[in-house]
């Protein structure tokens, strides 16, 4: 064995990603990497060194390392060699950063393993690599062949019952003499300029009702609703009590609902989504030390026979801090001047996996949905420790989880709190529950105490989900390019946290 492991670490030390070519634990790896900058010392040049075991072969890589870990018995050339390969490779699948590094952690580990194979490098160049980990199956795509001929077929039939309950509603207008009272039918009617965007009863613009994606904390389900947890104490809901009245588990959403929503967007000649991610790294001193934002916009046809449209979109003054790139079948110039989503000439259709994607790397807090400050005060016997949020935008927040570990091994008393809280017994967590913070809810307190003298209650770890994005790119409408008309359509936005934690 010469390789033993190729890893991408912080100047710190702290493991990113890691890949194993020997039988070695990850608490060994974590060590070895943790030990390997206090090696390198300063105002040295070198790109290896050696240990009585083993060597360190590495490469810079901005504020990131590169490591290979080799035994001593390895030939050296080679293994530059082998370093330089892969990072080359690193930047075609992600940036020099700890959030692309971890979201992009299964395609870097593919590369890895396509140079080094038992611990030696294989002849491969960097053009045959990426050929390898872009080639797709036979029979990878006759499935989405087969997905995109059922979804045509739920689209076609999904028209054919609107226009049917759009038949009967009018026969039944004409019958009763006038417009039906209670919920209006699908698509009926013509549509004019301005913002007007017919969408069913139940399921409006600003995707109140859509589904969102679950933090995984526990007492939560996958709709976003509040369960009892099995290793979990019970909690009250508006004073601290012994009692487990204040949470009881609530129903899972049911599979109707979902088929409702899959429903509503085959209704519409046209569905837009609009998906954005939210992550930050704070100091608990309040410093930033980044936040980024990531977001795309897809657009799916459901009628062909429209033709080629247009996608308005309305973009705010945040929207200025983003950088915008666009599909290439799409008119960049148009969008640039225009705003508009159109395709190019020689595009037959919009493309399935996105039009336009956006991103803004920042370290003002301005940015940040929600504040969290988490102040433990040490005492004699016990440390007190007081939670405070703080909305900072004007729609509203769903789910929001403040997740504080509890280093001791004492179970906390929960003094005060606004919300819902929660105990993990098993993995020590406070998990602090806000449903919805809205302009009735902007701010809020938890206060707690445990026994013991510790400061140790970090990471505190957030999550939310909001039916609007940061960046602040809403639409305007859609239209038909051949008639310059308008036409119908439905729209889905979610906002998510992919990391939000307070070191």
């Amino acid at each position: 064995m010469v390789v033993l492991a190729a890893a991408i670490c912080t100047k710190n030390g702290k493991a990113l990603l890691s890949r194993q070519f020997s039988e070695m634990t990850k608490s060994r790896v974590e060590g070895l990497l943790a030990a390997f900058p206090k090696l390198i010392g300063t105002g040295r040049q070198h790109t290896f060194i050696e240990t009585e075991n083993i060597r360190y072969v590495y490469q810079p890589l901005e504020s990131l390392y590169i490591v290979l870990i080799t035994n001593k018995n390895s030939n050296i050339l080679e293994d530059l060699d082998t370093l330089h390969l892969l990072a080359k490779l690193v930047p075609e699948y992600s940036n020099f950063d700890e959030y692309d590094i971890s979201r992009n952690a299964f395609e870097l580990v593919f590369t890895f393993d396509e140079v080094i194979a038992m611990g030696y490098k294989e002849r491969v160049s960097l053009q045959q690599i990426k050929h390898f980990i872009s080639m797709e199956s036979h029979e990878e795509e006759r499935f989405r062949r087969e997905e995109e001929a059922k979804k045509k077929d739920a689209g076609r039939i999904a028209n054919q019952k609107a226009l049917q309950i759009e038949k009967q509603r009018r026969e039944e207008e004409l019958r009763g003499g006038g417009r039906m009272s209670g919920r209006s039918g699908f698509g009926g009617g013509g549509m004019g300029s301005g913002d007007y965007n017919p969408v069913p009863s139940g399921y409006d613009n600003n995707n109140n009702n859509s589904p969102s994606r679950s933090s995984g904390y526990p007492g939560r389900d996958n709709k976003g609703n509040e369960r009892d947890s099995p290793s979990s104490t019970p909690s009250s809901s508006s004073k601290p009590s012994s009692s487990s009245s204040g949470l009881q588990g609530m129903k899972l959403g049911s599979k109707s609902s979902l088929s409702k929503n899959i429903f509503f967007s085959f209704c519409y000649s046209v569905h837009i989504t609009i998906e954005e991610a939210f992550s930050a790294l704070v100091e608990s001193d309040g410093t930033i030390e980044g936040v980024d934002i990531k977001g795309g916009l897809s657009v799916q046809i459901n009628d062909e026979s429209l033709g080629k449209v247009k996608v308005l979109l309305k973009q705010g003054r945040d929207s200025k801090q983003f950088q915008f790139i666009t599909h290439p079948n799409i008119d960049k110039a148009v969008f640039t001047d225009q705003s508009v989503l159109k395709l190019r000439n020689d595009a037959k259709s919009f493309p399935s996996g996105g039009v336009l994607k956006w991103r803004c790397k920042t370290s003002d807090d301005s940015m940040i949905p929600i504040r969290v400050n988490c102040w433990p005060s040490p005492g004699r016997d016990s440390t007190m420790v007081s939670l405070e949020y703080e909305c900072t935008v004007d729609y509203e927040l769903k789910n929001v989880f403040i997740v504080i570990p509890n280093p001791t091994s004492n179970t906390p008393v929960i003094n005060k709190f606004d919300g819902h809280y929660e105990y993990d017994t098993k993995q020590r967590l406070v998990i602090w529950k806000i449903p919805v913070i809205d302009e009735s809810n902007k701010t809020g307190a938890l206060e707690f105490s445990v026994k013991g003298n510790t400061q140790a209650f970090f990471p505190v770890k957030i999550q939310f989900t909001a039916s609007q994005t940061i960046c602040d790119t809403v639409i305007g409408n859609v239209i038909i390019e051949e008639t310059n008309q308008p036409t119908t359509y439905s729209n889905e936005t979610t906002l998510s946290v992919d990391t939000y934690e307070i070191k």
